[in-house]
């Protein structure tokens, strides 16, 4: 017995083969997290932090199976071998690509079960373009991209799959390099005017950024909780590399900014006056700036100006262009690294200094950002980064219905008027303000940029910690602490004698926001035979402090001296906002034979703005992915084939202090004692409950022909219910708000993205790539006795953005044309009538979008080629109603000779206008109301001669459905050229690399509905998308760079 015990035992240990070794990459870099399997008996293990393994093989003859993210899989005959290096290569097919995901963790793209895109630094910086988000733009399904027309300094808005929310913000939550961070953008332009104070991203350097992931539905955002409710950014910052040594590289761009159009497409045949006559006084001139009901333009002839002077009355040429002046742009950046055994890091430091096409608008922004490893131990690594950045605007441009808007003035101009004599004479000798136009929500564009200025300065630092111990080679724990904190400080002058500030008026503003971030988790991952099994739970603390203090003077004592102690009265704004979240969250993954994948995830969040019995809120997630390409042996067609589903349930919280009554001092005291007051307008509820949002997520991803040829398809749909909304009261109640759970938004649709390289020969590849996304929205439910919610107006338009129960979300309302059954507009008098109650006039929302990208290599020569398009949407253009009353828009010409005709013989033939038949004028399109011979209402044609100008002024403040246009459009968004010299020039020489680029961003408007305008302007970027007003122009770029590595 005890001999065929010993005989068995070295039966066992002969094959049992232990064999040892070290994965690395063609770079000669270890490879962490390789997976090492015998395809024998299906033990497997993982590769240590040095790439190391140990792995029990079934016998001497063994046949190791090695894979890894990212690289291609290979098999290995150990044949006797007790040590082997293994030599893994890039996988250039690009089936296992690696992706970023939730929490930071890097995932093969075919295990995941929901629709995760992601943008590279090369596709992210080919046009330059310095806000991060605006630069993938028509790159992504399903990520909307839009931005105001403040240019540099402005924010950009980012809609992932539709607006899901009634009130607060719609964008996503942006986590970089695994740490959240704030983008709060402060409350900007609106009715009411204002500016765009811009965001974080635009404190970012798109140089530093290695790739975006975006994680667009909750089954993809579920890990990141109540935040993540609309999505998320992922951002991956560069690191030092794996290439031992030092490293250099420096860069440098300039660009040139121009106007994308003159939008100058008005009329030139009348110029400044009124009843087809120019002004005859300095009078009727200084209330005619503006008014092009004149006579014919004659440049023989001369007229009288707002200060008195006769001046020429013929055409000006490029009247609006010649107030901008070129922009430019230069950036500038170079960062240092190194790579030893055990540490690595990378230090960068960038400028951007940018020039507006705006007089006296300029930019500046430094960055700093360093970004470390070192190997403490065997099992300890510690990492550090942080980024600081100091930016200084200087005169922000207004924006929507602010009355120092440049663009509102710049559209109205008489086209005799030139804007240059604006120049000399907009103040008198005595520095006071010189009337020009009548009007003091309009104001002379030279006084707005030479007297009235505001200026911002914004520092910006973002760091975090992050500590890993191996505890094994299937177990680690890791420990992060990100600090998010910033300072904005602002300060809005407007000087003595400006129209509606004669005393003047100055604003000072200051922000600050701190976030922290810790967290704790543990992570395990390990292949049994058949299964690989990942899974890891953790825990995050999340604190957020916001303090604003706003100090508003008015009353200039001394002029010119811009203090905010110079002003008689000085009123003070204070606000301290506070919250934090407490959270659990987990994940189990699940591979079987690299065919099915299951990943189920939960998290739990305790919000402190919720109460007690509420504030706790669990919410889980399943996806799973089947690759079906692996079920066929020979499928040479089929390179990849997966089928992909998921299923989630996020929540959210609210705002800090929605629970009880806010309480306040007022400024003022009483003997001596200062006054309370209940702050907060709306009536609060202590029973809120949490925002619920359920989604489900279903696609296919299909590659052919050595991913000559690849489809991946999206189809999601998405419910977010129990909002916490304010809604209007009765001022009867003491309140005018109450704050409440209420409402339902849904939303469906889908993404398509289609790949394919035409051509692909030795020295030339073409590839090519269209995606395309539709979203179906609606608001299914508001509450009881709210059908309505309001999420933006314009002030003396009589048009509102609307959530509208039943309606798809962000609806354009007003009053609407009254119409016969069949459609005919009814006139009365000559004039069209309109409904007494509004309705709904458009949707600001567009139905689908389509971006094609080409990308060309020659050799070392690579082109790209972006068209960005957009159809469906609507858009309230007050910029063109304002236009058509004031004459300047070419539809105002209909008519007008013949009235002034028409009044010419009234005049000779002395009839009062009351009793005057008009012979000729403008004849609206549509039908009026008679009655017949049987004294019955009958509709026939409109056949009666007005004023054009009253026509048009009849519009103004009635009905916004004339100015209503479709917005879809097709840009030329991109081009980019870029030359990378040949390696053989720089041997013996420490340059490793030049290249060389051009580029041009923004390039061609190729269609568009809209006249004089960009479509993608807008009024602000709140929720309320569908208006504009006063747009500046858009800004084309074109520029050259040059990256040289070391």
């Amino acid at each position: 017995m005890v001999y065929i015990c010993c005989f068995s035992l070295t039966v066992f240990a002969q094959t049992q083969f232990v064999v040892s070794g070290k994965v690395i990459g063609a770079d000669k870099e270890p490879i962490i997290g390789a997976t090492i399997q015998d395809k024998a008996n299906k033990i497997g293990v993982i590769s240590d932090i040095n790439g190391n393994f140990s792995i029990k093989a079934s016998s001497r003859n063994a046949t190791l199976h090695v894979s890894y993210i990212g690289m291609k899989s290979t098999e290995v005959k150990v044949e006797g071998k007790s040590t082997l290096t293994i030599v893994l290569e890039e996988n250039t097919v690009k089936i296992d690509e690696v992706v970023v995901t939730a929490l930071g963790i890097k995932r093969e793209a075919k295990a995941l079960g929901y629709a995760v895109s992601s943008v590279n630094n090369e596709t992210l910086t080919a046009g330059n373009e310095q806000n991060v988000m605006s630069a993938i733009s028509g790159k992504v399904a399903g990520v909307d991209i839009s931005s105001t027309t403040a240019g540099p300094s402005g924010s950009t808005r980012v809609i992932i799959r539709g607006n899901s929310q009634l009130s607060g913000s719609n964008q996503p939550l942006y986590v970089i390099d695994g740490m959240p961070v704030d983008n709060t953008e402060l409350e900007g332009a609106g009715k009411w005017g204002g500016y765009d104070y811009g965001d974080v991203l635009s404190s970012l350097n798109p140089d530093d950024i290695e790739n975006i992931s975006i994680l667009k539905g909750p089954s993809a955002s579920a890990l990141y909780g109540s935040r993540a409710s609309n999505g998320v950014v992922l951002i991956t910052t560069k690191s030092a590399g794996k290439k031992k040594g030092i490293g250099v590289e420096f860069s440098s761009n300039l660009s040139i900014v121009k106007l994308l159009s003159n939008f100058d497409d008005y009329q030139r045949v009348y110029g400044q006056g009124r009843d087809g006559r120019p002004p005859m006084s300095p009078e009727t001139a200084s209330n005619t700036s503006q008014v092009s009901w004149g006579g014919k333009l004659d440049p023989s002839l001369e007229a009288n100006i707002y200060n008195g002077e006769l001046r020429n009355y013929g055409n000006v040429n490029n009247n609006i262009l010649s107030f901008f002046r070129t922009g430019i742009t230069t950036t500038n950046a170079v960062a240092f690294n190194k790579t030893n055994d055990n540490t690595s890091f990378r230090v960068s430091i960038s400028d951007m200094r940018n020039w507006d096409i705006v007089p006296e608008s300029d930019l500046n922004r430094t960055s700093v950002s360093f970004k470390g490893s070192a190997k403490m131990t065997k099992r300890l690594t510690v990492e550090a980064q942080g980024t600081y950045s100091y930016e200084t605007v200087k005169n922000r441009p207004a924006l929507s219905d602010s009355p120092s808007n440049i663009g509102n003035a710049l559209i109205g101009i008489a086209p005799n008027f030139d804007q240059k004599w604006l120049a000399a004479n907009y103040k008198d000798e005595a520095g006071r303000y010189n009337d020009w136009n009548g009007d003091k929500y309009r104001i002379n564009p030279y006084w707005v940029i030479n007297e009235m200025s505001n200026k911002s300065k914004r520092d910006r630092l973002m760091g975090q910690g992050r500590v890993y111990y191996s505890f094994m080679d299937c177990l680690q724990a890791s420990f992060k602490a990100g600090l998010d904190s910033y300072t904005f400080r602002f300060t809005d002058f407007t000087p003595m004698y400006t129209p509606g500030f004669v005393d003047g008026l100055m604003k000072e503003m200051t922000n600050n926001v701190m976030q922290y971030n810790f967290e704790m988790m543990l992570r395990f991952q390990k292949r049994f035979k058949d299964f690989d099994v990942s899974a890891f739970a953790g825990g995050n603390v999340m604190r957020y402090e916001y303090e604003s203090m706003i100090q508003t003077g008015q009353s200039q004592v001394i002029p010119d001296l811009q203090d905010i102690t110079n002003y008689s009265s000085i009123e003070t704004e204070h606000a301290l906002v506070r919250k934090a979240v407490r959270s659990l969250f987990g994940q189990v993954s699940l591979g079987y034979k690299e065919l099915i994948y299951i990943d189920a995830t939960f998290r739990n969040d305790v919000s402190s703005t919720l109460s007690a019995s509420n504030r706790s809120y669990f919410y889980p997630s399943v996806s799973g992915s089947l690759i079906f390409s692996n079920l066929f042996e020979h499928k040479d067609w089929l390179t990849f084939g997966k089928l992909r589903g998921s299923w989630a349930k996020v929540g959210g919280d609210t705002s800090p202090y929605q629970l009880q009554l806010e309480y306040g001092l007022k400024a003022y005291t009483n003997k001596g004692t200062s006054l309370g007051y209940i702050a907060s307008g709306s009536v609060p509820n202590a029973n809120l409950k949490p925002t619920s949002t359920y989604s489900f997520e279903v696609g296919l991803d299909v590659r052919f022909f050595d991913n000559r040829l690849g489809l991946d398809l999206t189809y999601y749909q998405q419910t977010t219910k129990d909002q916490i909304l304010s809604l209007p009261l009765s001022q009867a109640t003491g309140y005018k708000r109450a704050v409440i759970n209420a409402g339902e938004i849904a939303n469906k649709g889908i993404e398509a993205s289609l790949s394919f390289v035409p051509v692909k020969t030795k020295n030339f590849t073409w590839d090519a790539s269209v995606n395309f996304a539709k979203n179906y929205n609606e608001v299914v439910k508001l509450h009881d006795e709210v059908k309505d919610f309001e999420l933006a107006s314009a002030r003396w338009a009589n048009a509102s953005i609307y959530a509208s129960e039943g309606q798809p979300y962000g609806v354009i309302v007003g009053k609407k044309l009254k119409r016969t059954e069949k459609g005919d507009v009814i006139f009365e008098n000559g004039l069209p009538t309109f409904d007494d109650k509004v309705s709904v006039l458009g949707n600001g929302n567009y139905d689908f979008t389509l971006g094609f990208r080409n990308a060309f290599t020659y050799k070392n020569l690579s082109m790209s080629v972006l068209f960005d398009m957009k159809f469906g949407a609507d858009i309230y253009s007050m910029s063109a109603m304002q236009s058509h009353v004031n004459g300047t828009s070419k539809e105002t010409l209909e008519g007008r000779q013949e009235w002034y005709r028409s009044e010419q013989k009234r005049q000779s033939a002395g009839v009062p206008a009351g009793n005057w038949i008009a012979t000729g004028g403008y004849v609206g399109k549509g039908v009026m109301a008679i009655k017949n011979d049987d004294g019955e209402m009958m509709y026939v044609p409109n056949n009666v001669c007005v004023d054009p100008a009253k026509y048009w002024q009849a519009l103004q403040t009635t009905s916004p459905e004339p100015f209503i246009y479709d917005n879809s459009f097709v840009k030329l968004r991109e081009i980019s050229l870029s030359y990378t010299c040949p390696k053989k020039w720089f041997v013996h020489t420490p340059i490793e690399s030049i290249t060389l680029s051009a580029y041009g961003r923004n390039l061609l408007l190729i269609y568009s509905n809209v006249d004089n305008i960009d479509p993608e302007s807008s009024y602000n970027n709140g929720n309320g998308q569908g208006f504009e007003y006063g747009s500046l122009p858009s800004r084309r770029t074109f520029g050259f760079g040059i990256n040289v590595k070391f």
